[in-house]
């Protein structure tokens, strides 16, 4: 009844979670509804996320690539727009590809059909407009094996015919989303190259040589003399004094895995020498 029913709505509302719209809104994409995969299933605007950063992209339907069809598309959103924009501006200040694509002779149909282009081309590179004029031009998309096929309206372009002209452009280049890595570990008892480690200890002393050399100026006044960063500066005078030990390792190239320059410059790393090697996996 009515009464149960104006319960359990109120039961509901108070537990849904806060939103920040009353409903969801459709991704705003540029090429919504215009795209399809080399077999014909529409591609959408989606997204994936890390801790920090969201990624946009155009791919096929899940609904429409389920297990055994095959694999499904996906294109890097911005990427895929900027490649149509720039290509269609191209064309649309090329008067010999318009009139291989349109076909016309006649001189009254070009003068319209290159005025119109020449419009449709500024209103690419105005923001807030390019969408309106892309969607108004581009009736749709097809990938292909090794091209893209793109079905541009004759009707925006002041033709006088009513079939739409199919154009091709290349495909977007794209970074693979998984990439394989080797990986190559040296072998037992191989000595590691010391690196950038020892270049590290060697700018270390020359700090030290500076500091010494100019005991009147702080650090901050030495800093602003070499134009060197305070903090960079202040890493490398500790460093100056790492134990000797460590030193002889890196240049030996025997010291711990895990002793890199960047822990060596951001570490709070103690005066005291053995403490030093304590903390940075040296036996005692």
């Amino acid at each position: 009844d009515e009464e149960l029913w104006e319960r359990v709505r109120l039961a509901l509302a108070a537990k849904a979670p806060p939103r920040k719209r009353p409903t969801n809104e459709r991704q705003q994409a540029m090429l919504r509804g215009l795209i399809s995969d080399p077999h014909g299933r529409p591609m959408v605007p989606t997204y994936g996320s890390s801790k920090i950063k969201r990624y946009a992209y155009y791919e096929t339907r899940k609904d429409r690539a389920r297990p055994g069809d095959p694999p499904s598309l996906r294109f890097q959103r911005a990427h895929l727009e900027r490649h149509l924009t720039v290509h269609l501006e191209q064309l649309l200040n090329d008067e010999y590809g318009l009139r291989r694509l349109s076909g016309f002779e006649e001189a009254g149909e070009l003068r319209t059909l290159f005025a119109t282009a020449h419009l449709l081309a500024v209103q690419l590179r105005e923001i807030g407009k390019a969408e309106h004029a892309i969607r108004s031009l581009v009736t749709a998309m097809s990938f292909r094996a090794d091209h893209l096929e793109v079905i541009l309206s004759s009707a925006e372009l002041a033709a006088t015919t009513d079939t739409d002209w199919s154009w091709s452009i290349p495909l977007p280049t794209r970074r693979p989303f998984r990439e394989s890595r080797i990986r190559i570990n040296a072998e037992a008892g191989a000595q590691r190259s010391p690196g950038d480690l020892l270049d590290l200890v060697a700018e270390a002393f020359v700090v030290q040589r500076l500091v010494l050399a100019s005991p009147e100026l702080s650090l901050q006044q030495l800093a602003k003399r070499e134009r060197r960063c305070r903090t960079q500066l202040a890493r490398l005078l500790r460093l100056s004094w790492l134990s000797p030990r460590i030193v002889e390792a890196i240049a030996e190239g025997s010291q711990p895995k895990g002793l890199t320059r960047r822990g060596l410059l951001i570490c709070a790393m103690p005066i005291d020498w053995a403490e030093q090697e304590r903390q940075f996996g040296f036996a005692t």
